[in-house]
């Protein structure tokens, strides 16, 4: 009788000890799922917010109208941007230089949002315009594109 109770016994904690692992894996493997499925929606949340970025900066569209000095000697340079695309952007800075002596005037635009098929004028002042015959004028919008041209002064 001692004999077939040890048996009994290790029958038991065979069993025992099986839910117990069993319990310990599935345990493990609902935490691994859980924690993948958050990584997965919080990197599917960052690519869709990258991706919308980018094609939103794609559809932007500006153009300048116009460039030019507004008195002579050139002063003040007049630059007029128009938003040719289909989603509103803003434009941060205006950069004016000039290649050959290093010259370079930064200006930031304040409320430079404008809306699609809208315009816009920027009014650039330094009296040092009048040294150079051509200046690089150049526009940087908040998503991060950058529009060139040219004016003589």
């Amino acid at each position: 009788m001692n004999l077939k109770h040890a048996r009994q016994r290790r029958g038991l904690a065979t069993i025992i000890t099986s839910a117990i692992m069993m319990s310990a894996v599935c345990l493990m493997g609902s935490t691994g799922v859980v924690w993948s499925q958050s990584s997965l929606s919080r990197q599917q949340a960052d690519m869709t917010s990258t991706v919308s970025d980018y094609i939103s900066k794609l559809n932007e569209s500006l153009i300048f109208e116009y460039v030019y000095c507004t008195s002579d000697p050139c002063s003040q340079i007049d630059a007029v941007l128009t938003n040719v695309g289909h989603v509103g952007l803003e434009v941060t800075e205006i950069t004016i230089t000039e290649k050959t002596s290093g010259y370079s005037k930064i200006q930031p635009v304040i409320n430079g949002q404008i809306l699609p098929e809208h315009s816009m004028k920027i009014t650039i002042n330094d009296a040092s315009f009048s040294s150079y015959s051509v200046l690089d004028v150049m526009v940087k919008t908040n998503r991060g594109s950058i529009i060139m041209t040219q004016t003589n002064t």
